[in-house]
């Protein structure tokens, strides 16, 4: 959802240190520190009726978060203040998003729709650096579901962007960034081998694995070779991981295939580019072209 269509307004913090945030469509939002308080001064706002919503809980010192969903948000939470699941135990603040009305009349009492949004928000937030220790499970929508979950997810992003609680949002499905913990488990289900595995580096199968998500451009994913990264490429010695797109592992000896012109290795920098297409995947470099759909991991 673009700013030019939606706006967003954030009010200064309330004797229980509460901070109330809304957009100009749906979503409304209270944000507070752990505290019995200030719960119950949120209750009394709502007016003590039920409220259905989604909450996050921080754990700040770890950058560990919970994200859950409720069809009664104070009774909920109420439980996690007296008795906290040990996984967020030392939570101490929560945010809670809501579309400003009781269970009656809103949007939030779906419980598809709640599970939708919950588990969405779980991979966002992992794709934004949280640790996560909650799962979400995702039910099936109906036409009418979809579209109403499609637009609070959409409002969503612009409203955690304005929290500055995200920087980047969720690619399509086939181009979301596979994180570590994830990317491990599917290697492993598919009989690779790991020897080492880091953030940018690793040994699969005995072979040395440079690990680059790329950079979004128009001509696809950005990946730059330079120092020690362009010098294995030059010697054909190891592959390109790129975590995206059912996990892409291109050995250099193809991806250099590509590069043709005589001086690129003598240059600070190669720039390559990966673009995803509905049946095919290219390698670019320059004008030349090389399809590198063969080299996914999961098909």
């Amino acid at each position: 959802m673009e700013e030019k269509s939606i706006g967003y307004s954030e009010y200064p913090p309330n004797g229980e240190k509460i901070v109330r945030a809304r957009t100009t469509a749906q979503i409304r939002s209270w944000e507070f520190p752990r505290s019995t308080k200030a719960l119950e001064k949120f209750n009394q706002e709502i007016g003590s009726i039920e409220y259905p919503g989604i909450y996050i809980l921080f754990e700040s010192r770890s950058n560990t978060v919970y994200v859950g969903e409720a069809k009664n948000l104070y009774n909920r939470l109420k439980t996690h203040n007296i008795t906290p699941e040990e996984k967020i135990k030392n939570w101490d603040r929560v945010l809670i998003i809501n579309d400003g009305r009781p269970a009656t009349q809103s949007d939030f009492n779906d419980n598809a729709i709640r599970h939708t949004i919950e588990e969405y928000l779980i991979r966002l937030l992992k794709t934004n650096k949280y640790k996560v220790v909650a799962q979400g499970e995702k039910l099936f929508l109906n036409p009418l579901q979809k579209v109403i979950s499609d637009s609070l997810i959409a409002e969503l992003n612009f409203f955690l962007l304005k929290k500055n609680l995200i920087t980047k949002l969720l690619e399509e499905k086939i181009q979301e960034e596979v994180m570590q913990d994830e990317l491990k488990k599917i290697l492993v289900k598919n009989d690779y081998t790991i020897d080492d595995l880091k953030s940018y580096e690793g040994v699969i199968n005995g072979e040395r694995v440079f690990i680059r998500p790329g950079s979004k451009k128009a001509k696809g994913w950005q990946v730059t070779f330079r120092d020690v990264f362009k010098k294995a490429l030059e010697d054909e010695n190891g592959s390109l991981l790129m975590p995206r797109g059912g996990i892409l592992l291109i050995p250099f000896s193809e991806i250099k295939k590509c590069i043709t012109d005589s001086d690129a290795f003598s240059r600070n920098t190669i720039d390559i580019f990966i673009a995803f297409g509905d049946d095919s995947i290219k390698l670019r470099y320059k004008d030349n072209e090389i399809d590198v759909t063969s080299f996914q991991i999961i098909k």
